[in-house]
């Protein structure tokens, strides 16, 4: 057993006190991550100045306490050492060069990818080294489905029509992109296991745009092969998958894809996921992001309902998304001595 509370529980062990970490924990809710944020000129900048991206990694770790840390970095790495020109816009989002078709990715980049996101893996380093033993710090990448639907999409988007026509419309250039971006996010989670990384996390944000029949093959496929190829290269960290939004099709996802744990979004009845996912598997979750804006008693009756919710079943207690900008650090303290009995 190792002494820490997060990793002994995604690898299958029961407490009564509960390890705690938030999605995006490191971000725009703290001022101290706006003071360095500003001191960078642009997003993927930051994200590539090792220095940097640990000091704002650790910054919620010295203020919470969390069980865990998770590198500071972001889904769009992955496109942007595809050369998918990866910027980043105040006020509108993320923004890329939408793909079209016949405007398939270079696939000569795949070997770029690793020496392009090795700054990351430089982060890993630098973090693990700071942090004590005991707080385990986490890796991540996005998943191909929801990676993609930036890419063919340009951005953000409310309903990825984009993104699902191509599933309809252009089936074998679809397979390829997939192919190619499972591909990439191979290597990419590949650095981050090589530097240090002691779990690691696959954010399929946006799961719930595919189709219920496409799921094997868009969501389901995919992530297995992230699992198995990561685990052929004798990466034994947990992995934790998050299929956003995908309700009941959580069955068959943490059935085949491989992933040690699953995290479950606030839109999900825990208790169901309790009742229906394998015995034993971890799960992580999955209290409402916007419940901390308003705090309160109705926050701490959401929290207590959840840790009553899973108590013969190995649990590590998150958010159902990330944390919002315009969150009160008050209430995440609020959140943390609930959940930690305080």
């Amino acid at each position: 057993m190792t002494s820490s509370l997060f990793l002994n529980t995604i690898n299958g062990q029961i407490h009564d006190k509960r390890p705690l970490w938030m999605m995006r924990q490191a971000g725009r809710y703290l001022a101290e991550y706006k003071a360095v944020r500003a001191s960078e000129p642009d997003f993927i900048s930051f994200c590539l100045n090792p220095e940097k991206a640990c000091e704002v990694t650790l910054q919620p770790i010295n203020r919470f306490a969390f069980d865990a840390a998770i590198i500071f970095s972001d889904i769009l790495m992955v496109p942007w050492a595809l050369e998918r020109n990866v910027r980043f816009i105040t006020g509108t989002g993320p923004k890329l060069d939408p793909l079209e078709p016949s405007d398939m990715v270079n696939t000569a980049l795949l070997g770029e990818v690793q020496k392009r996101t090795a700054p990351v893996g430089t982060a890993i380093e630098l973090t693990r080294a700071k942090l004590a033993k005991e707080i385990a710090l986490i890796g991540f990448a996005g998943a191909p489905w929801t990676v993609i639907t930036y890419m063919i999409e340009g951005g953000s988007s409310r309903d990825f029509a984009l993104a699902r026509q191509w599933m309809w419309s252009y089936p074998k250039a679809f397979e390829a992109l997939l192919e190619l971006v499972t591909d990439a996010t191979v290597e990419f989670l590949a650095v981050q296991a090589k530097a240090g990384a002691d779990a690691l996390m696959l954010f399929d944000s946006w799961a719930s745009a595919v189709p219920a029949h496409m799921r094997d093959a868009v969501v389901i496929k995919p992530a297995r092969t992230i699992v198995e190829r990561l685990r052929a290269q004798g990466f034994n960290q947990p992995i934790i998958g998050f299929p956003k939004g995908i309700g009941e099709g959580l069955i068959a996802y943490a059935d085949a894809c491989g992933v040690d744990a699953v995290a479950i979004d606030h839109m999900t009845d825990l208790l169901w996921a309790h009742k229906n996912l394998p015995k034993g598997m971890p799960i992580q979750g999955n209290l409402d992001p916007l419940s901390l804006i308003s705090g309160g008693e109705l926050m701490d009756g959401a929290i207590d309902a959840i840790l009553d919710a899973i108590q013969d079943r190995p649990h590590i207690f998150n958010l159902g998304h990330g944390i919002t900008p315009q969150t009160p650090v008050e209430n995440v303290e609020r959140m943390v001595a609930r959940v930690r009995g305080l």
